[in-house]
């Protein structure tokens, strides 16, 4: 009975939560109307939430009640959460707070020389913005980590992540210290998750084609990340595409990554240019600057992107697909392009299934590991 008491006190407590986070303001007698609860739960769960720091008063307002009365708002920087994503050259953190508003971002280049350098570089960057804005374990709802590579999001444990030269590593235990929620996923399931919710009143499943450093595919079915019985769902850039092909950093050969990576495009021009570049966004530049080398190298990237995709619409049915990452603006440039390539030859299928678009954040990734332990407080269990 005790349980069940609790249970209704904490789905009350969030549902009014959730409900200050949709409206700036608004007075009790609304919330009870809204919410179906009455007057005197309201007023006992809002004094609870002020004492916690979470509501604050704001003068008066007019309910539908016709009457003044006094507001209430959510206090949008009461609890906060980190997001981190490693890649194979820098270290990303983001501090969000509780309405999902980006507080800081910082950005740190490191060497790749070892995980256990990188989580060093990371924890002092850590404990840096805890210092910065006096986190604790109270106020810090939790810690959200972003990799590329295969994780086993109940442990923590990354299994395989080559680009950052991690085997069966525990990655979550390593930031235990904290006191707060640690939660560890790849990048393409964290992506899709972030997508999906911004999304979720209008659909229940998306795919997600991550594309930086690696390809990877991020899975939402039915409002939920899925991540296969082995935590290895997702795995699109290691589907081969040709026998004895181009080696892949994986070590095999033939792999899709091995031809749409991001790297893959800027090892491709570099090849055929005597005007080299180091990075995706000198080789967007020379696109911007109609450079007729990146333009073909982006066409023939793109050729191979589409048969790539036109797989996954051939395996999966889907009815939405997200494409992002480091290269997001050259997509939306040529997305048409894309999209054509996709449905060439493809007698099984047409346009008009399946909705295809860019995602308009770059790193998705990262604002999805920090949603992690924000959507963990607001979830009604």
């Amino acid at each position: 009975m005790e349980m069940n008491h609790s249970r209704i006190k904490e789905t009350n407590r969030k549902k009014i939560i959730k409900l200050l986070l949709e409206k700036n303001e608004i007075t009790k007698l609304d919330i009870s109307r809204k919410l179906d609860i009455s007057i005197t739960t309201v007023s006992t769960n809002i004094t609870e939430l002020k004492n916690d720091g979470i509501v604050e008063d704001v003068g008066s307002l007019e309910s539908t009640g016709g009457r003044k009365a006094i507001a209430i708002k959510l206090n949008e920087n009461c609890r906060y959460s980190i997001g981190v994503a490693l890649t194979p050259k820098h270290i990303k953190i983001s501090l969000v707070n509780l309405k999902k508003n980006i507080i800081e971002n910082i950005r740190i280049r490191h060497k790749n020389d070892g995980i256990e350098n990188i989580i060093v570089l990371l924890s002092e960057n850590i404990e840096m913005i805890i210092n910065k804005y006096n986190l604790t374990s109270e106020n810090l709802l939790g810690l959200g980590i972003s990799l590329q590579g295969t994780v086993d999001f109940k442990t923590g444990r990354v299994k395989y992540c080559y680009l950052l030269g991690i085997k069966d590593f525990g990655l979550k235990e390593k930031f235990e210290y904290l006191n707060v929620p640690i939660y560890v996923d790849n990048e393409a399931n964290l992506s899709a998750y972030y997508e999906f919710l911004n999304r979720k009143d209008e659909l229940k499943n998306l795919l997600y084609i991550s594309i930086t450093d690696g390809l990877g595919l991020g899975i939402i079915i039915n409002g939920k990340i899925y991540r296969g019985d082995n935590n290895s769902s997702g795995e699109m850039g290691h589907i081969k595409i040709t026998i004895n092909g181009k080696k892949c950093k994986c070590g095999a050969r033939g792999c899709l990554e091995a031809y749409t990576s991001m790297n893959s495009l800027i090892e491709n021009y570099n090849e055929v240019s005597c005007c080299k570049v180091s990075d995706i966004d000198e080789f967007e530049e020379k696109y911007i600057q109609k450079d007729e080398i990146a333009e073909k190298t982006l066409n023939k990237y793109l050729k191979i992107l589409g048969l790539g995709i036109s797989n996954l619409i051939m395996i999966l049915d889907p009815n939405t697909i997200m494409l992002g990452g480091d290269i997001n603006n050259l997509l939306k440039d040529k997305i048409d392009m894309l999209i054509k390539y996709i449905y060439k030859d493809n007698l099984f299928t047409d346009e008009n299934s399946c909705a295809i678009n860019v995602a308009s954040f770059k790193e998705s990734y990262l604002l999805g590991a920090a949603m992690m332990p924000i959507e963990e407080f607001l979830e009604i269990k």
